[in-house]
């Protein structure tokens, strides 16, 4: 019983000493200017096809950086290129054909956080998932645990 006082004790001091994690606002990793710059030029860009931009954090230096960027790919290359159990978070720029034949290129924000992964990988990833998508402006998030679960079908349905 009184471990379970000394806890909640020690939770009420964190969240009086940090509002910020009361607010969601809570920043883990930084997000550097430069790939701030490359999310801007993924954005606008003029290609014409589905790309992506898979990002991965720098635990010592606690900063988000760009691990690879793939282009005129599909959620099958997309999987390919992704570790087995390091987390990652994916900007994709998805191709869609809508029914009567216009193109829309929706960004998404996908958190891929398998489930071997340490758990302090899995904190940071999930700590910063909220500051990176409000920074950028990603309004579309989804989270996988298993490569195969990033699937066209996938991203139709939060469309």
């Amino acid at each position: 019983m009184q471990i379970i006082v000394e806890i909640q004790e020690l939770i009420k001091s964190l969240l009086l000493s940090h509002p910020s994690i009361m607010t969601g606002a809570l920043k883990i990793c930084a997000i550097p200017t430069d790939l701030k710059d490359e999310l801007e030029r993924f954005r606008f860009s003029k290609k014409r096809s589905t790309n992506a931009l898979i990002l991965k954090i720098d635990p010592t230096k606690q900063l988000i950086v760009l691990d690879q960027k793939l282009e005129d790919c599909d959620p099958n290359v997309i999987c390919n290129e992704l570790p087995v159990q390091q987390p990652r978070y994916i900007v994709i720029s998805y191709e869609r054909v809508h029914d009567d034949g216009r193109l829309s290129y929706p960004l998404y924000l996908v958190l891929y956080s398998p489930s071997g992964c340490s758990p302090q990988l899995q904190m940071m990833y999930a700590g910063s998932r909220n500051n990176l998508a409000k920074e950028c402006e990603l309004n579309r998030n989804l989270e996988i645990r298993e490569p195969d679960e990033l699937t066209k079908e996938l991203l139709e349905s939060k469309l």
